[in-house]
């Protein structure tokens, strides 16, 4: 699989959805009412968050529209944190991530302030610190799921 970087877009090959996703791969609800528009977004190759429109504070996970008497809008984030804190899984608690061993699980906190849960590519467990500075890419998994992704900000 490749990675397409924060607002990139290409018609390459590589960057098509993977056609041989195992079939235990876990794959979100692109069209539950609550997060339609972050999956949309990431399949955009956009980062969106949602921010109260009175206080401008981002909000992490995403909340039903009638939250705070409908204040809270879609924006889209720099795609720019730092690393909070990480694991590395030496095993893989479902078949379909054995070939993403040892996997590099991530707690990021965005520029914005939130914090998102991902996992890292492009670097080694040797490479992880936490205060690590990353970005956003993009992993098409299907036409529906593109899955944003951290990778050291170089």
């Amino acid at each position: 699989m490749s990675e397409v970087r924060f607002g990139e877009r290409t018609s390459k090959e590589q960057d098509r959805p993977v056609t041989d996703l195992h079939p235990d791969y876990p794959l979100p609800d692109p069209d539950h009412p609550v997060v339609k528009p972050f999956w949309d977004g990431c399949r955009e190759r956009k980062l969106l968050v949602q921010r109260d429109r009175e206080t401008g504070r981002f909000h992490w996970p995403p909340k039903p529209g009638y939250w705070k008497h409908g204040r809270l809008e879609w924006v889209e984030a720099k795609g720019a944190g730092t690393v909070y804190t990480y694991v590395v899984g030496q095993e893989p608690f479902l078949p379909a991530f054995m070939s993403m061993l040892p996997h590099i699980m991530v707690v990021v906190e965005l520029d914005e302030g939130p914090r998102l849960v991902g996992y890292m590519v492009g670097c080694t467990p040797a490479d992880m610190t936490i205060g690590m500075k990353v970005r956003v890419v993009f992993r098409p998994l299907t036409e529906r799921v593109t899955l944003p992704v951290w990778e050291p900000l170089r």
